[in-house]
């Protein structure tokens, strides 16, 4: 068996085997919850604001004001797009840290390689599950939060005092590019996953630790000051979030500056690729040399 033919095995093994399974599921489900829930809590939000105007007015014995339409969408959109990709970009890292340290303790490692499945195609199999897994937690975090943009605001230009700061094309552009840097990230994160998994004696152990180390770094992140993009996680949606999805809205709100430089921006766009192939050419070569 050639080892390409292997790896496709391997993929196409952990595809059936994940997609049968509810965990996926339930978790695109909650994806899209909590992405159209941060947007109705900031059209919740926005509806206190007005309430709290409103009684104001009343104790001051001036007009109530009136209720205020729908605002724009794209804030709220991105802000709920954010949050989802914050927790799908955990839950990929554990399913990945979970993938190999897990099946070495149920024996699944073992019995794939006495069907001629290489150790390096075991892990470059998973490895490349995370594309279409990626892929889909940048769609069903996006869709969940545009449910909730669509029903809640309206999408439109970004306007203030009668004058256009963004227009609705230059937005979509930059939903396509916060896509376009997103991805990598996400990607050499689940390559991270699988580097701790070969590592790890077991699965519950493996996943306590990807997760200290991605946590850690996203916390105290902000101390390396710009060195900080050098490491790929720096460019996910976080709860310290430096990434490019919050530069987004901050021009859905109409903020002059908001954006990356030119340099930072191909950073962004080139550099979680090569580490995530080094992190998973690391992750196989550990393999190969442990016990299973």
């Amino acid at each position: 068996m050639s080892a390409l033919t292997a790896v496709w095995l391997v993929w196409r093994a952990e595809m059936f085997r994940l997609f049968r399974g509810r965990a996926v599921w339930v978790s695109a489900l909650f994806l899209v919850a909590l992405a159209w829930l941060r947007v109705a809590a900031a059209r919740l939000a926005e509806r206190s604001s007005s309430m709290a105007a409103a009684t104001r007015a009343i104790r001051d014995g001036r007009p109530i004001p009136e209720l205020p339409g729908p605002s724009n969408a794209y804030g709220p959109f991105v802000d709920g797009w954010s949050a989802g990709l914050t927790v799908g970009a955990l839950l990929l890292l554990i399913v990945a840290a979970r993938a190999l340290a897990g099946d070495l303790e149920g024996g699944l490692l073992r019995m794939a390689r006495t069907r001629s499945a290489s150790r390096g195609a075991l892990v470059w199999g998973r490895a490349l599950l995370g594309l279409p897994l990626c892929v889909g937690v940048l769609a069903v975090t996006a869709f969940g939060a545009w449910l909730g943009a669509a029903g809640f605001f309206e999408f439109g230009p970004v306007v203030e005092d009668g004058y256009e700061l963004a227009s609705e094309s230059l937005l979509r552009e930059q939903l396509l590019l916060a896509c376009a840097t997103t991805f990598p990230a996400l990607l050499a994160t689940w390559s991270l996953g699988l580097l701790v998994s070969a590592l790890a004696p077991g699965g519950a152990l493996a996943v306590g630790v990807s997760l200290l180390l991605y946590l850690g770094f996203d916390l105290f992140k902000q101390v390396l000051g710009e060195a900080r993009y050098w490491v790929f996680a720096a460019f996910n949606p976080s709860f310290v979030d430096n990434s490019y999805v919050a530069e987004v809205a901050g021009m859905a709100r109409g903020f002059s500056d908001a954006g990356f430089s030119e340099a930072l921006l191909r950073q962004n766009l080139v550099l979680p690729w090569p580490e995530a192939l080094l992190i998973t050419t690391l992750a196989a070569w550990v393999l190969t040399r442990r016990a299973l």
